[in-house]
């Protein structure tokens, strides 16, 4: 009698407990910043109308993240109707410091029989949202959530979901789908994501939740997780753990008619019209939620702002401003909701549109001798953070694509003009002979690049010598001789007197020497060997009869091949700093005592995997180019130095890495101002050697220091080195399980001011 009369009181307990307790639907917390580390929360809940202990929650505790909580206020109480009350808390609150904080709130409980969360009733609601504060990153609101987080669907049909995030500060945002938490924000043991008959999946960029298909009647609740990042870098998130309604029904999605995605010039105006119809018959309510209608200025409009009928119909228009511009599409999410009993369902379709910054325009280029001065008409977008100056050698005048933005591969960055007024820039010291074509775009605060600009082609006169070829002696490779060649110019101006005559310098690691003076255009180097260097470069200087300075050349190095060993493959790498355009290259390898090509390719590198350990291997590369001269032989092929290399089994003592930036912008703000290494297994190194020059072979920096720091400056005169290109060449040797290797670096730095 006893155990009867406990377990009716059980019963009766349960039930109070039930009719009190069973209410939490779905939850999200999100944030306004206020000012200095000043926030405003808002707690948005939707619960269990029957239920009273909705009702009963006019104050729900928070937990700030910095050791303080606080019960903050209900200020909205709606019922929304079939069941669902909208609870809106707000608060504010002042955080000491910066740093990251995760604001979470925790509710018994979740309403009775959720499918997929066990003892559902039993299971509190725990919801958190990251906030990062950080000045070196800016201020920060968290994403808005325009799209209710309870929704319907049916067995057997697909359902389509999407919170329609906005960002009012315009962050990147991603999304993906997180277990549900309970008590101590802990994952709810047990819990599973709805069971699909297909998938159950979201688009991490487009936030589009996809269920194909539900199989089992019930309500499920799913949690999704949106981040927002910032220059790459975290700045915050928000979960929603929202609810969905699956019944039994035969209703099918209403269907959507507009274009995925669109992009326009910011200035231009964009219309286009949404419609929606319905396979069953019914009416549908026509809707849209997104970024652009969220904007403080000049936002997009809806005319109307809902549509109703078997056809409903509506325009959506935006006239951009250059304010609109961002390095991120903006999204419109549109809901088609048809009007079917006993479910109505809901169709969505996620609308991209794009906003590009527009080109420069009027972008021209003059020759001025060794120089190049390049104009454009004054760009008009205010909020631009920089211009760039693009250059390559050769000219094809490619037209981007309607959507295309920034610059195409191949293009070096020869300056970064901060003053956007700025309206002509000269490209200094070029090398002649060679034709060009540049290019200008627009550079945004958040990394955004607007459409390049037209191309600008120019040729410089030919009145220097032309080096075409720094090559082993393919007579006899093995020798390692080097034979370099070059092309007598042909806009040879009149004041000079002929015969001309010809210097060779070459710097070998650093060092500079004459090593050929007279008439003829190749030289035979054959007092070194190419595989004992680290680095090989040579010019040409030319004289006329009375000894007068004519020109120089461009400098021009050999090929240079290093190649590592891991315990299965060999990587090989090479560089080759020339004035002419590489093409392509081959590798070959020895086989049988004899050379074959393994491989062609279009780069620097090329790892063969057809190799075993403790075995050794010889390689070589040779490389094809040309110069876009008419009257210059073609291809122009060189060679590399014959080199080898053992298939080791042991891996390095730890990880080894050394690489070099081939841009510097030493302005003191912090950001690049330094040529330095990014470095790993620093305690490694064992020796190092770097040397820079400028592109006449004359040496402005020389360090042991394997990290470097050159700010820029010329050690004779400790000035400024003038923006444009730089050479350098480094050296480094680091202790591996192998005993003492050497890595060696060499190329282009440019000084960008």
């Amino acid at each position: 009698m006893k155990r009867k009369l406990l377990l009716i009181l059980a019963f009766f307990l349960f039930l109070a407990f039930s009719a009190k307790a069973t209410h939490q639907r779905a939850a999200e917390i999100t944030y306004t910043w206020l000012g200095g580390n000043a926030y405003e929360f808002t707690l948005t809940c939707y619960t269990y109308s029957p239920s009273p202990a909705g009702i009963q929650r006019d104050s729900l505790l928070v937990q700030w993240g910095d050791g303080l909580e606080e019960y903050i206020p209900r200020v909205v109480l709606q019922d929304l109707g079939d069941d669902y009350t909208l609870n809106v808390y707000k608060q504010i609150h002042n955080f000491s410091s910066s740093g990251t904080f995760t604001i979470s709130m925790e509710d018994a409980n979740r309403n009775f029989g959720v499918v997929n969360v066990p003892n559902s009733v039993m299971v509190p609601m725990h919801i958190e949202t990251e906030l990062v504060i950080n000045p070196f990153l800016g201020n920060n609101n968290s994403v808005q959530l325009l799209n209710a987080p309870v929704d319907k669907g049916c067995v057997g049909k697909l359902y389509l979901h999407n919170p329609s995030a906005y960002d009012p500060d315009g962050d990147s945002l991603s999304y993906r789908l997180v277990t549900c938490k309970g008590q101590d924000g802990i994952e709810i043991a047990g819990y599973t994501l709805p069971q699909a008959s297909q998938s159950f999946d979201i688009d991490p960029v487009t936030g589009e939740l996809r269920w194909d298909v539900p199989v089992l009647q019930g309500e499920y609740n799913v949690a999704i997780m949106v981040e927002e990042w910032r220059h790459g870098i975290k700045i915050g998130s928000v979960v929603r753990d929202m609810q969905i309604l699956i019944s039994s029904c035969n209703n099918d999605l209403p269907e959507i008619q507009c274009d995925d995605s669109y992009c326009l010039v910011a200035g231009e105006q964009l219309s286009f019209v949404i419609s929606a119809s319905d396979t069953n018959g019914d009416n549908v309510t026509l809707t849209a939620s997104g970024a652009p209608l969220e904007l403080p200025t000049n936002p997009a409009l809806l005319s109307p702002e809902s549509a109703f009928g078997l056809h409903p119909q509506m325009e959506f228009l935006w006239n951009t401003t250059y304010a609109h511009i961002r390095n991120i599409p903006y999204q419109v999410v549109i809901h088609a909701k048809d009007d079917a009993v006993p479910v109505s369902l809901t169709n969505i379709k996620t609308v991209s549109i794009n906003v590009m910054a527009p080109k420069v325009q009027s972008f021209a280029a003059e020759v001025q001798g060794h120089n190049v001065v390049l104009s454009w008409a004054n760009y008009p977008c205010t909020n631009a953070s920089a211009l760039l100056v693009y250059r390559k050698a050769g000219c094809d005048g490619y037209e981007p694509d309607a959507c295309e933005t920034g610059i195409r591969q191949g293009y070096q960055l020869v300056a970064t003009l901060k003053d956007c007024s700025l309206t002509t820039f000269t490209d200094h010291d070029l090398p002649q002979g060679v034709e060009y074509e540049y290019r200008i775009l627009a550079q945004f605060p958040d990394g955004t690049l607007g459409i390049v600009s037209d191309a600008a082609c120019v040729r410089l006169k030919n009145d220097s010598p032309l080096v075409t070829h720094v090559t082993n002696d393919s007579r006899d490779l093995v020798s390692g001789h080097v034979s370099i060649c070059w092309a007598r110019p042909k806009e040879i101006d009149d004041q000079y007197v002929a015969p001309f005559s010809y210097a060779l310098s070459r710097i070998l690691d650093g060092t500079t020497s004459v090593v050929y003076e007279g008439a003829d255009t190749c030289f035979l180097d054959a007092t070194l060997d190419l595989a004992d260097a680290s680095s090989l470069i040579y010019k040409v200087e030319m004289r006329d009869a009375e000894q007068q300075l004519m020109g120089a050349s461009a400098m021009a190095s050999a090929v240079m091949l290093t190649i590592s060993g891991t315990s299965n493959e060999a990587l090989l790498t090479w560089t080759e700093e020339v004035p002419w355009l590489v093409d392509s290259a081959q590798v070959f390898k020895e086989a049988d005592n004899q050379f074959i090509k393994v491989a062609s390719v279009v780069g620097t590198t090329f790892t063969d995997t057809e190799v075993e350990s403790e075995e050794s291997y010889r390689y070589y590369v040779r490389t094809f180019g040309h110069y876009s001269l008419e009257g210059i032989m073609r291809p122009l092929v060189n060679y590399s130095a014959i080199r080898s290399v053992r298939i080791g089994q042991e891996e390095p003592i730890e990880e080894f890495s050394y690489m070099l930036p081939n841009v510097i912008t030493p302005n003191g703000d912090g950001y690049n101002d330094l040529f330095e290494p990014k470095v790993t297994g620093l305690s490694l190194i064992t020796g190092a050697k770097t040397v820079i020059f400028n592109r006449w072979g004359n040496v402005i920096c020389d360090t042991d220091d394997p990290l470097i720091l050159w700010d820029g400056k010329s050690k004779q005169t400790n000035m400024d080195c003038p923006a444009g290109t730089y050479f350098f060449v480094t050296d480094i040797t680091y202790q591996s399980t192998a005993g003492e290797e050497t890595l060696h670096l060499q190329g282009s730095i440019t000084i960008v001011r």
